[in-house]
């Protein structure tokens, strides 16, 4: 039952230690405020990460070949060996869990010139189905079909920040002839990253050209750096990377144990690292949170004694008139948890307004790529639990200077001075 006589008693005596109550709430103030902007980062960080990988299938793995560690057949420890296109058809026909498979080569910076500008970017060479498995937003054009694969064709895809700096955003750029280290190829198609993470670097700032092609100038012969596989969504990929790993190892007569010499991660993997360590972080960001709401409450507790030894005869004379020990306690608590609430409300309303200010300065950002953090907000049951976590710890804090109040003997209160 709201009894307004007692809340007007807690107000006045809070009132009458104004400026000492008011330095003690700071600390729960800035407790909570720290509290709230660090889970509001934390939560900014995290949600950048999972909508930077949102253009990767999380059902991936992606294969590399690495020295042997086993002899095996003849052939001695650390030989080096190459993957090929051989092993990209075996896959396609051997696994049928696999969607979308394809080769990748090169990645190095080149020469590239038109008209009379010349400019470097990082060049790479893939397989059709690439874009099924590294999916960016295709801007203008399009991207690459068997035909340019099988007939090694001089074709190239620009990223868009690689279009912007050639052709200043305004030429129409399909169809098009650009030179790369001195070799002519046609501008087939205009692509976008369409998150933080890609395979080969940033897609926005990279050009691609037919992996058949590159292997033909390069003098590659039919040699990978890597195959990138997406399997369908009922597929336990881990399974599939195994399977893939033993069919790659008996054509290229690796040994079965030899784990080091085909290498491989998985987006699965990847995610599982990230959400340990985002939980580690959260953990981290509680256990900060705590303790500096903690260390406010410990000054209020502080305070309250300080207020208890004060009121000494106050208290003695309400007990000598027959106040129940029941009384005693809710006012002193009430007074604790009034502090800490208010402290608590306005610390918890500042750092949400700090991080609404946050996500506004940084949402253009966010949102065309530029910066791996987006929507620094805490969600409204996460501010009803750090409101809940404030009041217990309003109630702890008034339960010391409670005993010590209880402890008062009227005849004792009577006689201080």
């Amino acid at each position: 039952m709201f009894d307004l006589d007692r809340y007007k008693e807690i107000w006045q005596s809070i009132s009458r230690n104004k400026s000492r109550s008011l330095l003690t709430a700071f600390g729960v103030f800035w407790g909570m405020f720290m509290f709230v902007v660090l889970l509001g980062i934390g939560k900014g960080f995290h949600s950048g990460f999972v909508a930077g990988i949102q253009n990767m299938p999380k059902n991936s793995t992606f294969i590399f070949s690495d020295r042997t560690s086993v002899a095996y057949k003849g052939f001695n420890a650390g030989r080096y060996w190459s993957l090929t296109n051989e092993d990209i058809e075996i896959v396609k026909k051997n696994i049928p869990e696999v969607q979308y498979v394809s080769g990748l080569n090169g990645n190095d910076n080149k020469t590239v010139t038109y008209n009379e500008k010349s400019l470097s970017f990082s060049v790479m060479g893939t397989g059709e189905d690439y874009f099924n498995i590294d999916k960016q937003t295709l801007v203008k054009g399009r991207v690459f079909n068997p035909i340019d694969i099988r007939e090694k064709r001089k074709v190239c895809i620009l990223g868009q920040n690689v279009y912007s700096q050639i052709f200043f955003n305004e030429e129409e750029p399909i169809g098009k002839q650009i030179s790369i280290d001195g070799i002519y190829y046609i501008v087939i198609g205009i692509v976008k990253a369409s998150g933080y993470v890609n395979i080969g670097g940033n897609a926005s700032e990279s050009i691609y050209i037919p992996m058949t092609t590159l292997q033909q100038v390069e003098n590659y012969g039919n040699s990978i750096s890597l195959i990138t596989i997406a399997a369908y969504d009922d597929a336990d990929i881990a399974v599939v990377e195994d399977k893939i790993k033993s069919i790659i190892k008996q054509k290229h007569t690796i040994a079965p144990e030899d784990d080091l010499a085909v290498s491989s991660f998985n987006m699965k993997e990847v995610l599982k690292s990230f959400d340990m360590l985002f939980l580690g972080i959260n953990f981290l960001i509680w256990l900060v949170g705590i303790g500096t709401l903690l260390a406010g409450v410990i000054g209020i507790s502080n305070i309250m004694l300080v207020s208890v030894r004060e009121r000494t005869k106050e208290i003695g004379v309400k007990r000598a008139i027959g106040a129940k020990p029941l009384s005693i306690i809710r006012q002193i608590t009430g007074e604790s948890v009034t502090l800490t609430s208010i402290a608590g409300i306005f610390g918890l309303f500042l750092g949400v307004l700090a991080l609404s200010v946050v996500d506004n300065m940084t949402a253009a950002k966010a949102a065309s790529g530029d910066i791996m953090f987006q929507s620094p907000q805490i969600s409204f049951w996460m501010g009803i639990t750090a409101l809940i976590i404030i009041i217990v710890f309003g109630m702890m804090a008034g339960i010391i200077p409670a005993k010590k109040a209880l402890e008062i003997k009227a005849i004792d209160a009577l006689r201080d001075e």
